[in-house]
């Protein structure tokens, strides 16, 4: 199983020194956000990743066809793609604070699927239909990979059948990983006349080390309260029904202006049952034994690959879940 590290920051600097750790520590992936009234820009942070490195994929974590024309973002990856010598593929999304900040609203499930097939053709080189207009992509080079990031049932079967990859954000937790998200990617698959196998399995992953759960929860709880703002938007009933009303104050007051704030001012109205829920159902957190345990529950289902988003201290936290819970797991598997 491999992994990811993500970023999201406001310095190009700060965002090309984690790709350089990741590096550093044998990791695979850099996935990095799109949302352009909180952070650098996507594609310049990237590129300054794929100066800065030699072996790190790079990855957007997750872009979305609301706020990026799907042209517009099939010239940007495949430009990047050239720059890092083949080393990218695509993450894009129904889109969250990118399309709020300029007014408008997520994809639907169809305008996604239109999106991850037409970048799909583009990038294999071949001419689409935008607007009655025909569009071929004369930049592109190398058939770069489109991972659709899903949580929903309708959109996780839509993405097991047209995209090479998905990015599961319903939480790590095994059983919402099998029952949700395999289940659905799956029947999507068999829809296409394809398997569970032909595509790579990704999951979206708060992730902290610490000596026990509620202490590494802390931690994650400006990186876990927009995962499950997104989540509950539209499914709180999925959730149990003892932490439904909760769930639903935490929707209505989450602010985009301060997604992903380490102050946020939602944090605060979220009391200790809903988080050991949220902790549950999206992390992997707590000592090193409990984080392995649920990381090799990850691989025996099948995922492929884990997106870490760590607490605001990135570098530090990743090298000391890197250390506790990868290496010792090499030494004592």
């Amino acid at each position: 199983m491999n992994f990811g590290g993500f970023v999201a920051t406001d310095s190009v600097t700060d965002a090309t020194e984690y790709a350089r750790a990741l590096e550093r520590w044998g990791w695979d992936t850099l996935w990095a956000i799109d949302s352009q009234q909180l952070y650098t820009d996507l594609y310049v942070t990237l590129t300054a990743c794929a100066r800065a490195t030699d072996d790190l994929t790079l990855a957007p974590g997750i872009t979305n066809p609301k706020s990026r024309h799907p042209s517009v973002t099939a010239n940007a990856i495949a430009s990047l793609d050239q720059v890092a010598d083949g080393r990218t593929v695509l993450g894009i999304g129904a889109g969250d604070s990118a399309v709020y900040s300029i007014g408008r609203r997520p994809a639907s499930v169809d305008e996604l699927a239109e999106s991850a097939e037409k970048l799909r053709q583009l990038l294999r080189g071949e001419a689409v239909t935008f607007g009655g207009e025909p569009f071929r992509l004369e930049s592109c080079r190398r058939d770069v990979q489109v991972y659709v990031a899903a949580e929903g049932p309708q959109t996780l079967r839509m993405a097991g059948e047209v995209a090479d990859g998905v990015i599961f954000g319903g939480g790590p937790k095994p059983e919402t990983v099998e029952e949700l998200g395999l289940a659905n990617v799956r029947r999507g698959a068999e829809r296409a006349g394809r398997s569970l196998e032909d595509i790579d399995i990704v999951a979206l992953t708060p992730t902290c080390v610490a000596e026990t759960r509620a202490e590494a929860v802390e931690k994650l709880k400006p990186v876990i309260e927009p995962i499950a703002y997104h989540n509950f938007t539209f499914s709180v009933e999925e959730a149990p029904d003892e932490v439904q009303a909760d769930l639903r104050s935490l929707v209505d007051a989450h602010d985009m202006q301060e997604h992903g704030d380490e102050e946020a001012d939602a944090l605060s109205d979220i009391n200790d049952e809903v988080w050991e829920y949220l902790g549950d159902r999206f992390a992997v957190a707590g000592p090193p034994a409990a984080c392995r345990e649920r990381l090799r529950a990850l691989e025996k289902l099948g995922v492929d690959h884990v997106m870490c988003l760590f607490p605001p201290d990135r570098i530090a936290e990743t090298e000391r879940f890197h250390e506790a819970v990868l290496e010792d797991s090499e030494r004592c598997p």
